[in-house]
């Protein structure tokens, strides 16, 4: 009777995914655990004294034994987080009674579902254990029994009759198969659950051998796992694949033991759970876990050029409201001036002659700048716009510069710096706009010498070289920190030159820039704090395209 309720503590530990289960028999002053499945008992011994306070007040329930330290010390050195406790027979009159106990490794294991779905296991639990407690009681009459009476194994045979109905009922409750296999590996038994999966009949699958439903492909496996099962006193677990009748490929994590008596195997009683959807799952994540690896990639990297396009964004919104801001000043300045002169020659008719002509000299020193900043941000959004048109013809790039170097001698002779101006001597052709590289190269020379102190240098040097050009425009002003080299050529950037105020929108090298974009060359920059800085362009002699544009 003892296997039979073994194997129902079985079942019931698998339909709870249970990590231990055990019948515990208390009274007054003793503990005794008649049976367990999972653990060994001295793991609980501790705990189970503890609980006889609780059952000699009656309050024995899950709740009461959380709250015992025995029950706290027993979660931490054995990864339990829940328990479930439950009176399934008592006899008054001795204070005795039989506690079904299940400790779980889940939080919340046992609830309100749980007992729902066990309560009826329990029940034919509680059958089982109350018709134990009667065969040991009538074993204990037929010993003292001189005369030797044989209504007592009469009752016996009933009382096994109704233990065999009651497991058929424990069969047909649970939702997985169920089987048990004869000491040869044939069907003996098989709940309906089991016979609806494997789409059989009992006839049918009576008698039929254990490895005729086995998938070839999982045979030796499965053999070998079976004869771990025999060959051990535990229950072990392994998956294989069942063919049902139809050839339909099942799935199964199987739960066996051997069922042995007085030494000898008769049979094995297992478990199966189908898990065909979960594997199927499984392999299905298997396949699509590299495209997932990939995708996280190529989202990573787009977010990433995501973040760089905004920092961009936000980045040249802030170098707009910088330029906007700095354009605004070099405008009212100039205009603050005019305005300011303009306003004193008017209403002061006594006004010195020499006064007025120095008035009037600022005056027109201030409108050629303001007229100098508006050309500068026309040339910007013209070729912005992408309307700008390259209108060329051949000319001697020297005459060009030396013409303006000399238009600039006076500024530099201002300044106390000297312009040096290298070239080949002789003519050297180009096709090109001649009036946007006049622009260009004076707008290159003019800041030069503005960023150069007095009695410094700058050095123009030409150079005529197979199939280009090269100007390099050398200083040994201020220099440009490394950190704004990359940026000088973009729009709306401007040098942060901190304790020294320099005139101008900041749009004179993106201008450079674009010009020399037009005509298909190259302009680069070496410099440093401090140590002047040198500026080399590049551009073809010759070219057969008339007109170019440049989408900003």
């Amino acid at each position: 009777m003892l296997e039979l309720i073994n194997n129902t503590l079985h079942i019931i530990a698998k339909v709870s995914s249970s990590k231990c289960v055990y019948l515990l028999r208390m009274n007054n002053w003793d503990s005794e655990i008649i049976t367990i499945y999972g653990e060994e008992r001295d793991k609980y011994t501790l705990l189970n004294h503890s609980l006889i306070d609780l059952h000699n007040t009656g309050t024995v329930d899950s709740d009461s034994v959380k709250r015992l330290n025995a029950y706290k010390l027993l979660c931490r050195s054995n990864s339990i987080n829940s328990v479930f406790i439950q009176d399934i027979f008592s006899i008054r009159e001795r204070n005795e009674s039989i506690y079904l106990v299940m400790f779980g490794s889940k939080e919340d294991q046992f609830g309100y579902e749980f007992t729902d779905k066990i309560i009826a296991i329990i029940n034919i639990l509680s059958f089982q254990v109350k018709e134990m407690l009667e065969l040991k009681r009538y074993e204990r009459v037929s010993i003292k029994n001189e005369t030797g009476s044989q209504k007592i194994p009469g009752k016996v045979n009933e009382l096994i009759s109704e233990w065999e109905k009651s497991f058929n009922s424990l069969l047909e409750i649970s939702p997985d198969i169920i089987f048990i296999l004869d000491n040869e590996g044939n069907f003996v038994l098989i709940n309906e659950p089991g016979l609806t999966l494997l789409e059989y009949s009992v006839d049918e699958l009576k008698g039929k051998h254990f490895t005729q439903l086995i998938d070839a492909g999982n045979l030796n496996q499965t053999v070998k796992a079976i004869d771990e099962i025999l060959s051990s006193d535990e229950t072990k677990k392994f998956d294989t694949t069942f063919f049902t009748k139809y050839e339909r490929a099942v799935r199964l994590e199987i739960s066996g033991k051997k069922i042995s008596r007085k030494g000898k195997i008769i049979g094995l009683i297992a478990f199966g759970r189908n898990v065909t959807v979960e594997k199927n799952y499984e392999e299905e994540l298997k396949k699509i876990k590299p495209k997932l690896v990939e995708a996280e990639r190529l989202i990573n990297i787009e977010r990433k050029r995501t973040n760089h396009q905004k920092f961009l964004v936000d980045e040249l919104n802030r170098l707009k409201s910088e330029f906007i801001s700095n354009l605004s000043h070099e405008f009212r300045t100039p205009l603050a001036s005019i305005i300011g002169f303009s306003e004193t020659i008017e209403s002061d008719p006594d006004l010195p002659p020499e006064m007025k002509k120095e008035f009037n000299r600022v005056i027109l020193f201030e409108g050629k700048r303001l007229a100098k900043l508006i050309n500068e941000v026309l040339d910007i959004s013209v070729t912005d716009e992408s309307a700008a048109t390259l209108v060329k013809s051949e000319f001697d790039i020297t005459e060009v510069l030396k013409n303006v170097i000399d238009a600039l001698k006076f500024f530099a002779d201002e300044k106390e710096v000297e312009l040096i101006f290298e070239n080949p001597g002789e003519k050297i052709l180009i096709e090109a706009d001649k009036e946007s590289l006049t622009k260009m190269f004076d707008e290159l020379i003019n800041n030069a010498i503005k960023f150069t102190d007095e009695n410094g240098r700058v050095r123009i040097t030409v150079s005529n070289l197979y199939r280009e050009l090269e100007v390099i425009i050398s200083d040994t002003g201020i220099g440009i920190p490394e950190k704004d080299l990359p940026y000088i050529f973009q729009k709306f950037y401007r040098v942060s030159r901190p304790g020294i105020e320099v005139h101008g929108a900041g749009v004179g090298l993106v201008f450079v820039k674009q010009i020399v974009d037009l005509h298909k060359g190259l302009i680069t920059v070496q410099s440093e704090p401090g140590g002047g800085s040198s500026f080399i362009v590049r551009l073809p002699k010759f070219t057969k395209i008339e007109k170019t544009e440049v989408e900003s």
